[in-house]
């Protein structure tokens, strides 16, 4: 991947790629003050038999603070830091929404939080930090 920008986007994101086929597919749309969606983690990425495996609850809930952040106007971030609260486990093919908000956002970070529910049942929270990072920035890869 030598020379690929960073902030290429081909639709192969696993929590919002409409191109990965074995993706979450989810769509975020802006709120006041960050954005939401609504998805269902298929059973191919569970951990336990009918349960989300907690590396995609991460990834959604980390996923949403990032559009929380980027439809307010600062696209070019990524996570400097990320806690999850994992409260009770993530059902697979039953349908979750994931809401962040933005706390606070200055020219040189921002501070989100993010939580996924079911049936209106708090499963997991989160905060993170986000720093912007230069559009010129590229991967070294071999």
């Amino acid at each position: 991947m030598s020379g690929a920008s960073l902030w290429r986007d081909d639709g192969g994101c696993l929590v919002c790629g409409a191109e990965n086929e074995h993706g979450l597919h989810l769509t975020f749309e802006r709120t006041q003050d960050g954005a939401r969606a609504e998805g269902v983690v298929p059973a191919h990425l569970q951990g336990f038999v009918g349960r989300s495996h907690g590396g995609i609850v991460a990834a959604v809930l980390d996923e949403a603070m990032y559009y929380a952040v980027a439809l307010g106007g600062m696209p070019q971030v990524a996570t400097a830091e990320i806690s999850v609260r994992y409260r009770r486990p993530l059902p697979t093919d039953e349908t979750f929404e994931v809401e962040a908000k933005r706390l606070r956002s200055t020219r040189r970070f921002a501070k989100t939080v993010a939580v996924i529910r079911v049936a209106g049942e708090v499963v997991a929270e989160a905060e993170a930090t986000f720093l912007p990072v230069p559009s010129d920035i590229e991967f070294k890869g071999e």
